[in-house]
């Protein structure tokens, strides 16, 4: 299952937020947050990623829920990492190059499998790793985020405004709560919501280029194809939580090692690999994303 959009390979555990917020301060918290749209965008920048010039790395784990008129069930898991790679292209703009790769796990082992047994259906279904690169660069600016392609594509939906971030800071926590800006190629309904957890003391201190952060959030779909659920009533969340990294080697080392044996890209920024982007792709197939 290559090519796989719901990526966000990310629900926030306890000891995540517990550590978040009792873990020692590296400067003065700030009274407020930001309202100039550079000083805005540079703060988004540094709590989903960096603003030095090394990798980035998201510690992922996602369970996929089936819902149905009858309830609610786990149904299978995902363990995974997001590494970026940012660059600062002028004052108003960054690019993230992103790579996200994830394998399916069982939820009771926690074990990388290749096929499940369907509680709903008793069928054995296959899944395969879910792996995107995006080329292109996502673009950060001060007047919205986008992809190069889908802006030029569906530009109504990508429109110049400048960023009114949803976040606040209690004590030295900075909660930023978003959604995913998904371009209308995805079957419906589709939809993801996101809350990220950072450190004013880190996100507004210059010597500090990577602040902590981690992130929690779930992402609504109808049936996803590896499941053969033909016109079953229900549709899945997939419940994520994530925590940055900045070494990659702070993997788990069974995902490491089976990461690595996939693909040589891994330990690769996607800005220089061959042929086109992800979504210049799906564009010219005219096909909609698994």
């Amino acid at each position: 299952m290559t090519d796989t959009l719901s990526r966000r390979t990310f629900t926030l555990a306890p000891p995540l937020v517990a550590g978040l917020i009792s873990a020692p301060a590296t400067a003065a918290t700030p009274n407020s947050l930001p309202t100039d749209p550079i000083a805005i965008n540079d703060a988004l920048v540094r709590i989903f990623g960096t603003s030095g010039p090394g990798r980035v790395t998201f510690k992922t784990k996602i369970t996929v829920y089936a819902v149905q008129p009858t309830g609610v069930q786990p149904i299978v898991g995902l363990r995974g990492s997001e590494s970026a790679w940012w660059k600062k292209k002028d004052a108003n703009t960054w690019v993230r190059y992103s790579s996200t790769l994830s394998f399916f796990e069982d939820l009771e082992t926690g074990k990388f499998i290749d096929e499940f047994t369907n509680p709903i259906t008793g069928k054995v279904n296959k899944v395969g790793v879910s792996f995107i690169r995006h080329k292109e660069g996502e673009y950060r600016t001060t007047k919205g985020d986008y992809f190069g392609s889908m802006k030029k594509a569906f530009p109504e939906v990508y429109r110049d405004e400048f960023h009114a971030p949803n976040w606040s800071l209690d004590g030295d926590v900075i909660r930023l709560r978003h959604s995913s800006n998904f371009p209308p190629i995805l079957a419906q309904p589709t939809r993801e919501v996101v809350t990220q957890f950072a450190r004013a003391s880190e996100v507004f201190d210059p010597k500090v280029m990577t602040p902590s952060s981690t992130v929690s959030g779930w992402n609504i779909r109808p049936w996803e194809r590896w499941m053969e659920m033909g016109d079953t009533p229900g549709h899945v969340i997939w419940h994520f939580d994530g925590v940055k990294l900045t070494d990659v080697e702070k993997l788990d080392a069974d995902y490491l090692a089976r990461a690595r044996a996939h693909t040589p890209l891994f330990d690769k920024s996607p800005e220089f690999d061959e042929g086109p982007s992800f979504f210049e792709r799906v564009l010219s197939t005219g096909r909609k994303p698994a």
